[in-house]
Parts: structure tokens; C-alpha cells; sequence
């Protein structure tokens, strides 16, 4: 039995391995949980439904895993050229992966996501209609600068940075709507102003990194834009105290390990993290200054984290990808030079966005080079 102020909150049963959880969130909504991250029984007052809670599978890495230094260019131009055609990108920011290695894009100044099928050399605009202009209709996109893409590979969420809100493509119904914001920006817990990491996770929660108010926002299930989240990370004013943020960008939850959450805390060169319900962080990537060592970052832009809990790090003004594995007072490089930009397969130029497809192969989108790069897992090193 697990209580929260004096109440009960859950309930565990434990055997042959397997794991049942009674527990609620608030006073509306009560779920079973069987076998974690499986299937969730939930009660909503009168009605009764059954649906599929599923993580966003991650791709086992052994902690000394290595990449091939050199990358392959698979979306936009292997030269470094920007462009609007259908085979370019203008400063990708942010990218996303399915399990059929299908890439989706936030293509920055283009105003506009692309999806690339794997092995294509030309790319299709995501959803219906979406592209420049400032506005609260959903045809239109103002900077995309994060993207996440749920579980069920149905759902692109899309954070639309300029509107001050994320939007949701369905891919089934190619229907765009605004899952959160969209009350223009601002500081109240119903909006944001800038958003460059969006999260969601096994039940629809949505968090935002909101970078100019230097916290991370937790919105709930069927958001409108007058509901309120709560404030997950930071205190809404910039510092360097463990329970401050200065501009956070990319984000990370690990629902395996208790919804715990990693956030880049940019200008203070390190990434922080934060277990469930705590207000202070632990440094656990950077955090000794900007620089270029391997203890050291500089202006990081993502974090993604494995299933062993090796925490990779956009390294942006380093150019390149660094990863700390549990516990490491040092990271180690991944890929590119350290201060040395170029377009050779090798190098990076502003790594922004990564991600880890299902075979740990390393995704970067590639800011000032206009492409995207794929460093393949080098099997062996496991």
C-alpha cells in the first residue's frame, strides 16, 4: 500500500514475476495497471474503458557501445546547401523515428515538417495545409522546433513555437489540432513562450520544456487552452540552484524508472535530473562551466536516454554528440570533432536534434549543415 498525504493513493500485488497497481491521479480518475507500462484499466466516474498504456520503446545499448564516426546523409543535402525543395532542409531542428525508420523533420526556417520513408531521397509535408504564419488556426506552423512522436506511431505531436503552442498531426485522419497552448504566450500555467523539448507519455501527459520561463510545464490528458499544468522543473526564474533553470531546451522522460525526467538546462551547460515530485535536480551531464572537456558543455540543445540509463547530449557549440553513462563524472564522445565544423561524413556543424532508432542506430539533425546524419551502432562493441 502506498499513501499520499495520509490518504492511499495505490495498491501492489507482486507474484511470479508479475506486477498488478491500483492506483489514482486525482479525484476523477482511477487506474489498474498490470504488468507496467502494459495495460491499464481505467474508471472515469460511471464509464469503464480499457486501453493500452505503452511506453516508447528504446533500443538496448550496452554502455560501451560505439558508432561508426562517419555519418550518412538521409535527409537534405550531404554538401551542407539549404533549400525548400522537397529533397532539402533550412536548419532542421528537431527529428523523430519510427519503427520502420520513416524520419520526420521540423525543418526550422522552412516553416514546415517533412517526412522522409526510409531510403527516399525526397520528402513530403506533414499534415494538411501547415506552413508559415502566426495564428490560432491549425494550417498554419510558425518555427517548428520539437517533435515527438507517441507509441503508437499515430500521433506527431508538434511543438509550434512562435503560436506558443503543440500541436497533434493524426496520421490516421490527417486532422491537426492544438493539444496544448494556444492562448498566446505567456506566463501563466495555461501557456509558454518558446518551446524547443516536447514529451508525452503512456497516459497523454504533455510536458513542455518552456524555455523562456526557464521551467518545464506537465499538462494533462485533453488539454483545452485554458487548462493549467503544473510546474515539473524550475522555478520560473532563471538561476543555476538545483531547483532552477536557465532557458531549458530538449527533454527526456524515463517511464521505466519512474517517470523520472531530463531536462538540458542550456545556458547552464549540463543536464539536470529530476525524480517524480522533486523540486531539486542532480546533475548528471556538464555542470563544471562551459567548455570543452569531457566533464564539460557547451550551449547543449537534446538529451535522449537508453534503456541502461547512458544519457546522450547534443554538445551544440562543441559540434558534437557526447554520452554519460550512470553514474559518470566524465561523458564520452560519440560522434564529430570537438570545435571543429565541417560537411566530411565526420563532422557536425551545431548538432541539434538526436534520437536512437530501435536498432540504437544515432540520428542528429545537423542545424548548420541543413542535414540530418545516421552513425551506425557498431555491433560489435557490445
Amino acid at each position: 500500500m502506498i499513501q499520499s498525504n495520509h490518504s492511499t493513493s495505490a495498491f501492489n500485488y507482486y507474484s511470479n514475476n508479475q506486477t498488478c497497481q491500483l492506483f489514482y491521479s486525482n479525484v476523477t480518475f482511477i487506474y489498474v495497471q498490470y504488468q507496467l507500462n502494459t495495460v491499464i484499466l481505467f474508471v472515469n466516474q460511471s464509464n469503464l474503458a480499457i486501453q493500452l498504456a505503452r511506453s516508447v520503446v528504446r533500443p538496448t545499448v550496452c554502455p560501451s557501445a560505439v558508432w561508426n564516426p562517419n555519418g550518412t546523409t538521409i535527409a537534405g543535402s550531404a554538401s551542407g546547401n539549404s533549400g525548400s525543395s522537397s529533397s532539402q532542409l533550412n536548419n532542421p531542428f528537431d527529428i523523430a523515428v519510427d519503427s520502420a525508420l520513416s524520419l520526420y523533420v521540423a525543418d526550422y526556417s522552412n516553416y514546415r515538417v517533412m517526412k522522409w520513408i526510409n531510403g527516399s531521397a525526397n520528402s513530403t509535408v506533414v499534415g494538411p495545409q501547415l506552413g508559415f504564419g502566426v495564428g490560432p488556426d491549425t494550417q498554419h506552423l510558425h518555427s517548428a522546433t520539437a517533435l515527438y512522436l507517441d507509441s503508437t506511431e499515430s500521433n506527431l505531436y508538434i511543438a509550434d513555437t512562435h503560436n506558443c503552442r503543440v500541436l497533434k498531426w493524426n496520421m490516421v485522419s490527417n486532422n491537426v489540432t492544438v493539444a496544448v497552448g494556444g492562448s498566446g504566450c505567456g506566463s501563466s500555467l495555461n501557456t509558454f513562450y518558446w518551446s524547443d523539448g516536447i514529451y508525452v507519455d503512456r497516459f497523454s501527459n504533455i510536458y513542455v520544456s518552456d524555455c523562456n520561463n526557464d521551467r518545464v510545464l506537465k499538462f494533462p490528458p485533453n488539454s483545452t487552452s485554458s487548462t493549467l499544468s503544473v510546474i515539473v522543473a524550475g522555478t520560473g526564474t532563471a538561476g543555476s540552484a538545483l531547483n532552477q533553470l536557465n532557458t531549458p531546451s530538449g527533454i527526456f522522460v524515463d517511464e521505466s524508472d519512474n517517470d523520472t525526467l531530463y531536462v538540458v538546462d542550456r545556458l547552464n551547460n549540463r543536464v539536470m535530473k529530476y525524480r517524480a515530485n522533486d523540486t531539486n535536480g542532480t546533475v548528471v551531464a556538464g555542470g563544471n562551466g562551459l567548455g570543452s572537456s569531457f566533464n564539460q558543455l557547451y550551449d547543449p540543445r537534446d538529451v535522449y536516454v537508453d534503456s541502461f540509463g547512458t544519457v546522450y547530449v547534443s554538445d551544440t557549440a562543441n559540434h558534437r554528440i557526447m554520452k554519460w553513462v550512470k553514474n559518470a563524472k566524465n561523458g564520452t564522445l560519440v560522434v564529430g570533432v570537438t570545435g571543429v565544423t565541417g560537411t566530411t561524413p565526420s563532422r557536425l556543424n551545431n548538432p541539434y536534434g538526436i534520437r536512437l532508432d530501435k536498432s540504437g542506430n544515432l540520428y542528429v539533425a545537423d542545424y548548420t549543415n541543413d542535414r540530418v546524419q545516421r552513425f551506425t551502432l557498431d555491433n560489435s562493441s557490445c
